[in-house]
């Protein structure tokens, strides 16, 4: 079976068809799968997008072996617009394994493969550095989750690693999903002393807004379970806008320059809340829009008095953190999106010492 590998770009596979004027992209060829336990499926998702300007179809997904199962969608891909292919490995067999899968498409007789790989073992020794959070007997990997850079049409998903150190069977459940969010649970049931994983997926198409989008969603731990801050997991994505320019109006576009991304806050010391500033330019020639001006944790406040800046126009965004951010989840972070055409979207970064 051939190989067809390509450079990649700013985290990207770019491939492209050999007629015609469609563009296939992959998010990712290879997915690592990591140490699977025995008998436990793992899932590899795989997102295409068409670049093009003509309808693709994905004719046949072909894996090289009968332990992968594998699921895309049937109907056409119009120009612009992505999908998602699914291949799920049995975990069978115990130790090493790299499997490939061959996409066929419409727009030529020549295959992509994508890889899969990873090792399937009897029990995995966990280290318990990697489980920073707990819900009773339960330990998490993570208690935020965090879609960055996401463009309409996109499915990101995120992977929440959890390890049962309880002596009963766990059965993982998420509760107060929104309507963007969809979970998959594998395995479906953890046994003691084993880990698993919640597959956390992103449809962009359900996002209302541009900009930031948070919600808390929570780990049931037994049926009738309640919401509250341990089981919490907090959740953002980031929906930034579709622009497109020309050549001409980049030579005159807006350029948004900050004197700092990074502010440290000190330490609270008893105080009720600790204030900084951060000064935003616009160094282009055209005025500069701040569309969003959003924080990720609630304990954070922020304002600016102009969110339109004329070129060589200066502006102070006024941070303040409040005494109980640290008892919310969330990255102390502050997101701008613009009609900056290189940079739409900054982060600028707080720290406070507790």
């Amino acid at each position: 079976m051939r190989r067809i590998y390509l450079g990649i770009l700013s985290g990207l596979v770019s491939l492209f068809s050999l007629t015609g004027t469609a563009q296939v992209r992959f998010d990712h060829l290879h997915r690592e799968l990591g140490s699977l336990i025995w008998h436990t499926p793992g899932t590899a998702v795989f997102t295409l997008s068409n670049e093009g300007d003509t309808t693709l179809v994905i004719r046949d997904v072909d894996p090289d072996c009968g332990c992968t199962a594998v699921d895309w969608p049937r109907t056409p891909i119009a120009p612009g617009q992505k999908a998602v292919i699914k291949a799920v490995f049995d975990a069978e067999l115990l130790g090493h394994f790299e499997k490939q899968i061959a996409v066929y498409t419409d727009q030529s007789d020549k295959p992509y493969y994508l890889t899969l790989s990873g090792d399937v073992v009897v029990e995995r020794k966990e280290n318990m550095g990697d489980y920073p959070y707990h819900v009773g007997d339960l330990y998490l990997n993570a208690d935020n989750v965090e879609f960055d850079d996401v463009r309409r049409g996109d499915q990101q998903v995120k992977t929440i690693t959890i390890y049962n150190a309880g002596n009963k069977t766990f059965t993982p459940s998420l509760m107060h999903l929104p309507k963007y969010l969809t979970a998959q649970y594998e395995p479906a049931n953890i046994r003691p002393g084993h880990t698993g994983r919640i597959l956390l997926t992103l449809d962009s198409e359900q996002l209302r807004t541009f900009g930031l989008t948070q919600t808390s969603i929570y780990l049931s731990r037994f049926a009738g379970d309640r919401v509250g801050n341990e089981n919490e997991i907090y959740v953002s994505a980031t929906l930034l806008p579709e622009q497109t320019f020309t050549a001409e109006q980049l030579a005159i576009a807006p350029e948004l320059h900050l004197d700092s991304t990074t502010v440290n806050m000190g330490a609270m010391n008893g105080k009720k809340r600790l204030k900084s500033e951060v000064v935003i330019t616009n160094t282009g020639k055209s005025a500069l829009e701040i569309s969003a001006l959003q924080v990720y944790n609630p304990g954070l406040s922020v304002s600016l008095s102009k969110r339109s800046l004329k070129p060589g126009e200066s502006d102070k965004i006024k941070i303040t953190v409040n005494a109980n951010t640290h008892y919310f989840k969330g990255r102390r972070r502050v997101l701008l999106i613009t009609n900056d055409p290189v940079r739409p979207k900054v982060v600028i970064d707080i720290t406070v010492k507790k």
